[in-house]
């Protein structure tokens, strides 16, 4: 099992470098793995390229066969174990803290231990981006996920636990920051910094696709939404850039403003907590949304 979790790992890094970071150890170490790994089938899995590694031919067909063997393993032993108490969470960037406080409280409180001197599970929360987080759910090394929807995957269920109309996000030092509404015309000179499709796969594309439609066919401006330095910084330093967000989410920054989109019909982002259709943790995740009284689709 540690060499089939060492063989993906490279598989979904892309690098022997970028898989020995994640599982912290050396890239000597990992190598020579893998090389046992090649030795015990007798044949090569991987060939090195200028962009890292690539699979051989034998390594696809391997990668078919025993790709989902980890996620199995750990639902047999779901099946047979008692609920664990600490649960893997991805989170991808830009979530408020509020929705984190939300979904730890909501699937908390679904512990069938409650009452009897035991607390509910505690959610051991990491930045994932939400590209990553259907495999990693699917191989089991997270339990649930938090991304913004349209999700894009299949066999994820989901409960939305976030639903807010966007609105446009200036720096106080904009020209446009002065104005108490702002009009398509307004915005057709601005660019819009905005999230890539592997930070929020569907997501990405749809809210430009509705802006779009609306009026504003806006250039786009990416830039590492993970890191709110960089996003605040990004604002402050450039003349035509606005962003969108919900308003809690730049309320209490004195460096940024809000405003509304010209319209009644405003794109939305909604966050959703998921996991893999049919496990033990779906059937707790719906549970969760009827107490918490979250939209779930399974």
């Amino acid at each position: 099992m540690r060499h089939l979790r060492y063989f993906l790992t490279v598989v979904r890094s892309g690098t022997v470098s970028a898989a020995a970071k994640e599982l912290r150890i050396s890239q000597p170490s990992l190598s020579q793995q893998i090389k046992r790994l090649e030795q015990r089938i007798g044949a090569s899995l991987f060939v090195r390229s200028s962009r890292g590694v690539e699979l051989t031919a034998g390594g696809r067909a391997f990668l078919r066969e025993i790709q989902s063997i980890p996620g199995q393993l750990r639902s047999a032993i779901a099946a047979a174990a008692p609920t664990p108490t600490l649960w893997p969470v991805g989170v991808c960037g830009g979530v408020p803290a509020q929705v984190l406080t939300d979904v730890q409280n909501g699937l908390a409180g679904q512990s069938g231990h409650q009452g009897r001197g035991r607390t509910g599970p505690h959610l051991r929360m990491r930045s994932v981006s939400a590209a990553d987080q259907p495999e990693l759910l699917e191989h089991g090394e997270i339990v649930f996920g938090i991304m913004r929807l349209p999700v894009t995957a299949p066999r994820l269920a989901r409960a939305v636990v976030w639903d807010e109309p966007l609105g446009v996000v200036l720096s106080t030092t904009h020209p446009l920051a002065a104005r108490p509404r702002l009009t398509w015309e307004d915005l057709s000179t601005q660019r819009l910094l905005w999230y890539d499709e592997g930070c929020a796969p569907g997501y990405a594309d749809a809210v430009p696709a509705q802006l779009t439609a609306l009026g504003w066919k806006a250039v786009l401006h990416p830039v590492d939404q993970d890191q709110r330095a960089l996003f605040v910084h990004a604002l402050q330093t450039t003349r035509d850039l606005v962003a969108l967000r919900p308003s809690i989410a730049v309320m209490d920054d004195p460096q940024l403003v809000w405003r509304p989109l010209p319209t009644a019909s405003a794109p939305r982002e909604r966050l959703a907590v998921t996991a893999l259709a049919g496990s033990r943790a779906a059937r707790y995740l719906s549970r969760a949304a009827t107490q918490c009284g979250w939209p779930y689709r399974a």
